[in-house]
């Protein structure tokens, strides 16, 4: 159900924008009339289905996989390995610069794809004096979490145990830090689950936030519009998605859609496999924009796959996520923290970065 709240002076005025924009098969969901000092005021929030309807052939034409895709996608990742192992030998190795060759081994020993070494390599065979850092940079994006995201709504999305309610929580307190003055609440999507949902209830009152909690699409548009009246950041904690649970409907169940202000960030763990996370990320190709928060980066031995998904999905890092606790435990992502985690293996809390750096 698409929900959307309508205002006017009158009744009569606002039903009318409703028929106007909605159509003859709106439902009323809520009502709320007053009058101010000087002019008299009424608030409907209304819904219809056949908007949800529209919406669902329009994700199913530009997001369904085709017949067979599955096998295809199979068979191509195949032929790219193949591909891959016929090339190595005319790489010309020989032209980069021992510092280079030991880099990319390194990446390598990471777990970085051969498709992504393979980019790499261009630009440095034609510089022997090229840092790999250079094209490294120029493949992985990063939005340091803070006063550039401006979006007033945020809704973290991920599987479960990758601990996307921390990292919700601990980004907030960032907000919080970088912006002493604002005002900030959690919308606790996840209450199924009686520990999260006590969880992120008392991490709210730890941190002096507002706390809110949704069911379905109705409880949702009334919770979104009176929390926008009284904080500047909205925070969305959604339910992680199991194997065979599907984000398109969570999406049509809350009503995210009739949010327009929404950026979404998938909280992701370099401890997952390189499956796992194509699958994870496959789950949710519907949504557009946003970041990629890292998580229990201190769990993980390799953090090639941080590389391939910034690669492959050409979303932005915005943040990763270290150790227990909320203090001194997410840093806004900078591209020399990466580098630092990959070529010294050192956490974003071990060291000081320059504010050039």
């Amino acid at each position: 159900m698409q929900v959307k709240t309508f205002s006017g002076q009158t009744t009569r005025s606002v039903l009318a924008q409703i028929k106007q924009e909605m159509g003859e098969e709106a439902v009323i969901l809520s009502k709320q009339e007053g009058k101010d000092a000087e002019n008299r005021w009424c608030q409907i929030t209304a819904g219809v289905e056949r908007a949800v309807d529209e919406i669902q052939e329009a994700e199913t034409q530009e997001y369904a996989a085709p017949a067979g895709w599955s096998r295809w996608h199979e068979e191509w990742s195949e032929i790219k390995e193949y591909i891959a192992e016929l090339v190595k030998p005319r790489l010309q190795l020989h032209k980069l610069s021992p510092r280079q060759r030991l880099a990319l081994e390194h990446l390598q020993r990471h777990d970085v794809d051969d498709t992504v070494i393979l980019r790499l390599l261009r630009p440095l065979k034609s510089d022997a004096s090229m840092s790999i850092l250079a094209p490294l940079g120029d493949l992985i994006k990063f939005k340091p979490w803070g006063n550039e995201w401006k979006s007033r709504v945020h809704t973290f999305v991920g599987p479960f145990g990758v601990g996307k309610t921390s990292a919700a929580v601990r980004m907030a307190l960032e907000l919080r830090r970088q912006n002493p003055s604002m005002r900030i609440c959690f919308v606790n999507a996840d209450c199924a689950r009686g520990n999260g949902r006590l969880l992120l209830r008392h991490y709210a009152q730890l941190c002096d936030m507002g706390y809110y909690e949704i069911r379905d699409s109705i409880t949702f548009a009334n919770t979104i519009r009176d929390a926008a009246k009284s904080y500047d950041r909205i925070i969305i904690d959604m339910p992680g998605l199991g194997l065979r649970d599907s984000f398109k409907e969570q999406v049509e169940h809350f009503g995210l859609h009739a949010i327009r202000e929404n950026s979404f960030h998938r909280v992701l763990s370099p401890t997952a496999s390189s499956k796992q996370l194509t699958a994870t990320l496959e789950k949710y190709r519907a949504v557009k924009g946003g970041s990629i928060v890292w998580t229990k980066i201190d769990e993980a031995c390799t953090f090639g796959t941080i590389i391939n998904t910034a690669v492959s999905t050409g979303l932005p890092i915005s943040a990763f996520s270290y150790g227990s606790g909320l203090k001194s435990t997410l840093a806004p992502a900078k591209d020399v923290m990466l580098w630092r985690l990959i070529f010294k293996n050192q956490l974003p809390g071990e060291y000081t970065i320059h504010q050039n750096a």
